[in-house]
C-alpha cells in the first residue's frame, strides 16, 4: 500500500506495535527526534506535572479553568482509555486523525531505524501537535518517574508534583526518597516548584534538590492560605462546584488552583470567574465515574495501591456500608496483592477477566486470593462477558465496579463516557476554601 493511503488504524496500529521495544529511560531519543521536528518543546508554554497519582486530575482540572480564562490549552496524558487520540487535546478535543496519521507516515522510517519507544513517539507527537496548533499553553503530564522520562526536556514555567507513592517499583525504587528522587528530576535550575502533600521522606528529597537548582518551592498549601488568595480565589461565602467525587480529588483540585495561582504571578492571568466555570465543567472519565442506572456502573482506573485506598474511601463516602460486584484485573508488576486487600472491604463478590493488550494476573492467582478472604469469585474469558456476569449477579438494584487498569476499564467503558467536553454536566458537590486548605495538607496514609 502506498505511504500515502495509510489510515489512521493502520498509524494507530504502527504506533501501538512499538511497544514491543518496552521502556526506554533517557532522554538522547527524545531529543534527536525533536530536533529532527524543529524542537517544537521550545514553541509554546507549559506546566509540567509528575507524582504517582493525582496527575491527570490535576490536568484535567488545569486544562478545564485556563480554557475557562480564554486560553488555548493543549493536553497530554497517559495512558488512554479507548482510543489513543485520548492522550493529545487541544483545546479540549482529541488531536485530529489526520495529524496522527500524518506524522506516522512522514517519519515512520526513521522511527524504526532508531528504534524510537512508543512514548517516545507519542510525545514527540504531542510537541508537535501544540505547536501546529499554536497553543498558548501545554500542561504535560509524565509518563513515568521524571528524572528520564521523554517529556522531561520541556522548559516549563512550573513544576509541579502531586503526590509520592508507590508504583512502578522496580524502576523507581521502594522507599518514599527514592521515588520521589526520580520524580524530583522534572525540576530545573530557577523554575517554581510547586508540591501537593507528602509524606515527610519525599518533601524533604524534593526541597532539597529544588534548593540545590535554585528553583522556589512552595506547597499547595501555602499558596491556598497566602493573604493574596482572596482575591484570586472565589471570595468567602461563593462555593466552587466540582464534577469529580472523593477527599483525594479536593486534593487535585488544590493543587491545580495552586498552580493556577503560580501561572497568575507568572503573567497568565486567570479570573476568579474562570475559575469557577472551568473547576464546573472540568471532565475526567474513570476516575469514580457513576453511571446511573439498573444495576448502577462506577468506573475507576485505580491500579496502584493508593489508588484501591482512594477508591475504599470515596466509596464509603457515597456508598456507606453497601457492597458491591467487582469486575478487576491489573497488570503483574503492580502490588496486587494490597490493592486486592483493599478493595476487598467494599466487594462481595469478584469477577475476573484477562485484559486486552496487556499483561494481567492469571485466574488462579486472584481465585486464591478471593479465597483466602471466603469471598465468591469467578473468571470470565472477556471484559465483555464479565461486565454481563457483573451486571446479573448484581441485579437492578445492585451495584458493579470496575478497576484495577485503565486497560480493562476501556474495553468496557461506554464512548460517550470518554467524550470529554461532549459529556453531560454531571451532579457537582460544593467547595469551600476551608476544604480546599484542609485537603492541601491531607497526606493520606501512610507510605
Amino acid at each position: 500500500m502506498s505511504r500515502s493511503l495509510l489510515t489512521y488504524r493502520e498509524a494507530r496500529d504502527r504506533l501501538y506495535s512499538l511497544e514491543h521495544w518496552g521502556i526506554k529511560l533517557g532522554l538522547d531519543n527524545i531529543r534527536e527526534f525533536c530536533a529532527t521536528l524543529g524542537n517544537p518543546q521550545s514553541r509554546f508554554l507549559s506546566v509540567h506535572v509528575a507524582g504517582t497519582n493525582g496527575k491527570g486530575s490535576t490536568i484535567a482540572y488545569l486544562d478545564s479553568v485556563l480554557r475557562a480564562a480564554g486560553y488555548r490549552v493543549g493536553r497530554y496524558t497517559s495512558p488512554h482509555l479507548r482510543d489513543f487520540r485520548e492522550r493529545i487535546r487541544i483545546d479540549g478535543c482529541p488531536v485530529p486523525a489526520s495529524w496522527v496519521t500524518s506524522f506516522v507516515r512522514q517519519h515512520w522510517d526513521h522511527i524504526v531505524a532508531r528504534r524510537f519507544s512508543y512514548f517516545e513517539v507519542t510525545t514527540a507527537l504531542a510537541f508537535d501537535a501544540f505547536a501546529r496548533a499554536n497553543v498558548d499553553l501545554a500542561v504535560v503530564e509524565v509518563g513515568l518517574g521524571g528524572r528520564f522520562d521523554a517529556t522531561n526536556i520541556i522548559d516549563p514555567l512550573a513544576c509541579v508534583i502531586t503526590r509520592i507513592a508507590r508504583d512502578h517499583e522496580h524502576v523507581l525504587g521502594h522507599t518514599a526518597g527514592k521515588i520521589a528522587f526520580e520524580k524530583a528530576g522534572i525540576i530545573k535550575p530557577g523554575v517554581p516548584v510547586l508540591i501537593g502533600p507528602l509524606v515527610p521522606a519525599a518533601e524533604k528529597v524534593i526541597r532539597k534538590i529544588a534548593c540545590g537548582r535554585l528553583a522556589p518551592l512552595w506547597s499547595a498549601h501555602e499558596l491556598l492560605s497566602d493573604r493574596g488568595s482572596r482575591e484570586f480565589l472565589p471570595r468567602t461565602g461563593r462555593l466552587l462546584r466540582t464534577p469529580l467525587v472523593g477527599a483525594h480529588q479536593l486534593t487535585n483540585l488544590a493543587i491545580a488552583l495552586a498552580t493556577v495561582r503560580l501561572l497568575d504571578a507568572q503573567g497568565i492571568p486567570v479570573s476568579s470567574q474562570a475559575i469557577r466555570r472551568g473547576v464546573a465543567r472540568t471532565r475526567w472519565a474513570a476516575r469514580f465515574q457513576i453511571v446511573s442506572g439498573a444495576p448502577t456502573f462506577i468506573y475507576d482506573a485505580g491500579h496502584n495501591p493508593d489508588g484501591a485506598k482512594a477508591i475504599v474511601a470515596t466509596w464509603k463516602q457515597m456508598f456507606g456500608n453497601r457492597r458491591c460486584v467487582c469486575v478487576f484485573n491489573t497488570r503483574p508488576d503492580k502490588n496486587y496483592v494490597e490493592m486486592f486487600e483493599s478493595l476487598s472491604s467494599i466487594v462481595s463478590h469478584w469477577v475476573f477477566c484477562p485484559m486486552p493488550a496487556s499483561p494481567y494476573i492469571e485466574e488462579g492467582d486472584l481465585s486464591a486470593l478471593a479465597a483466602r478472604r471466603a469471598q465468591s469469585s469467578e473468571w470470565q474469558d472477556s471484559p465483555g462477558v464479565a461486565l454481563n456476569a457483573a451486571r446479573k449477579c448484581s441485579g437492578p438494584e445492585g451495584l458493579v465496579l470496575v478497576t484495577g487498569s485503565h486497560y480493562l476499564i476501556g474495553a468496557v467503558i461506554p464512548a460517550r463516557l470518554v467524550e470529554g467536553d461532549g459529556l453531560p454536566s454531571p451532579a457537582l458537590g460544593s467547595v469551600t476554601h476551608s476544604q480546599l486548605l484542609a485537603a492541601a495538607q491531607d497526606r493520606g496514609a501512610a507510605f
